[in-house]
């Protein structure tokens, strides 16, 4: 019996696809996106058993964690910044994170990722070492998701 083997256009490009934004019922796509990732991490406590060599894990709970980093000029979490020392009003925002691969037969997932609090935000940048381009990296946390369609799953 031969292995299944995966076709090497299958594989999806971390290149392919799109992210937008939603601030207070407006949406941006953000082309200047250079990475996004979100994950769910699981709280978990540990479960001491009788006539067992191993302890074990219960989850109890999870966080939503991530981390963006896209080039500087964006205005956006910067003016979330102002208005929050000027009002208080935690910056917040929703992300829409599209992966749609044509080449592969796995087709396209879309994840909105809700409720992103910046654990900080970048007010300006200057570096005379660097040939390279300003970018933008924050980590963040989240505390709600949704897979609005998920990938095909490959026979």
């Amino acid at each position: 019996m031969a292995a299944n083997v995966m076709q090497t256009k299958d594989a999806m490009s971390s290149r392919e696809g799109l992210v937008f934004i939603n601030i207070e019922g407006r949406t941006f796509e953000i082309a200047e996106i250079l990475k996004f990732k979100a994950e769910v991490e699981y709280n978990k406590v540990e479960v001491k058993r009788l006539n067992a060599r191993m302890e074990g894990s219960k989850i109890v709970g999870a966080k939503g964690v991530g981390e963006m980093t896209m080039y500087y000029h964006r205005p956006e979490v910067r003016a979330m910044a102002m208005d929050y020392l000027r009002s208080g009003k935690s910056p917040m925002f929703d992300a829409t994170i599209v992966n749609a691969d044509i080449t592969s037969a796995a087709g396209k997932q879309t994840v909105d990722v809700r409720n992103i609090v910046p654990d900080k935000t970048l007010l300006a940048m200057l570096d005379a070492d660097s040939a390279d381009t300003l970018k933008d990296e924050f980590p963040f946390t989240f505390d709600d998701f949704e897979i609005l369609n998920q990938f095909n799953v490959i026979q």
